[in-house]
């Protein structure tokens, strides 16, 4: 390597003036296509799921009776994961919105935004201490009641099983059981856990709780910062898969129109998503494209 080294320094020394300069821009061209081509692949991994898939689908409990709705379904467990939208912390969205939706009239003033989804009323302005406190306590209770669920065979093995597209870059998985029972925000039995598919494997996420029943959202205990939500626009297999979403009359080309949704509230417990995206309702995948690459929440 010395002998390299020396034999380079003196060949420079012979070359001309106009030679070193040809030489140096050369250099400086390839400096900076290599610093393009590493910014490109960082815009398109943050822009990429892990795996390859399309769309996210989500499913809904199976049937059951005396679930309420007089059908004896439990369909509408709605987890749209990495819907479009702006949908920042509290349920709100820079998404246009309207006070109509085309699903669970018996909850009124709802807002629905652009992107198909419901908001359930809470409280306007900004949380009272005693609202915050709430919050903060089911984040924290919520967050060592899962723990134990870090590896996903643990979470399996409880009985959560895939309720998502299992190959999506976000997948929940339900535990029917808990579902069935209509327990809301018990955070040693959460209706279902959310993990990523990252290159170190799944990855816990967090929380998702549901209602009592369809079309009944749970209680805001933290008032403006634990806003229910539901999903207006999805079609249903037969099978409880989300197949599609409907057109802008409101049907479905393939599957259902899933209007006896539940109404959901997400808890986040991975640190880089409680500590900027608390109980936002869904997570885009350049929100997780950062843990998907790492494998790190």
């Amino acid at each position: 390597m010395k002998n390299l080294g020396t034999r380079a320094r003196v060949r420079w020394g012979t070359m001309g003036t106009a030679a070193r300069l040809w030489w140096s821009g050369a250099a400086s061209v390839a400096v900076a296509g290599v610093l393009v081509l590493a910014a490109t692949s960082l815009t398109d991994a943050a822009s990429q799921p892990a795996h390859d898939s399309s769309s996210a689908t989500a499913a809904t409990a199976p049937a059951a009776t005396g679930s309420g709705t007089g059908s004896g379904s439990m369909a509408g467990m709605a987890g749209m994961a990495g819907m479009a939208g702006g949908a920042t912390q509290g349920g709100t969205s820079a998404d246009p919105a309207s006070t109509t939706a085309a699903i669970c009239p018996n909850v009124k003033n709802t807002t629905t935004m652009g992107n198909g989804m419901v908001m359930a009323p809470v409280p306007s302005g900004a949380p009272t201490a005693a609202e915050q406190a709430a919050a903060n306590q089911l984040v924290s209770e919520t967050t060592a009641a899962v723990a134990k669920y870090a590896n996903l065979s643990a979470a399996t093995a409880a009985g959560y099983v895939p309720a998502t597209n299992p190959s999506g870059y976000e997948v929940h998985y339900a535990n029917w059981q808990t579902v069935r029972s209509g327990d809301v925000l018990d955070p040693d039995h959460p209706s279902s856990l959310v993990y990523a598919n990252t290159v170190k494997g799944p990855v816990l996420l967090g929380a998702m709780y549901l209602g009592a029943g369809p079309c009944q959202p749970g209680p805001d205990v933290g008032g403006p910062l634990t806003q229910w939500h539901a999903h207006d626009n999805l079609c249903l297999s037969t099978d409880h898969q989300v197949v599609g979403k409907t057109t802008s009359s409101g049907t479905c080309a393939t599957g259902v129109h899933n209007t006896s949704t539940y109404f959901m509230l997400h808890v986040w417990v991975a640190p880089s998503l409680a500590a900027t995206h608390q109980f936002q309702p869904d997570l885009t995948r350049s929100e997780l494209a950062p843990i998907i690459r790492t494998g790190q929440s």
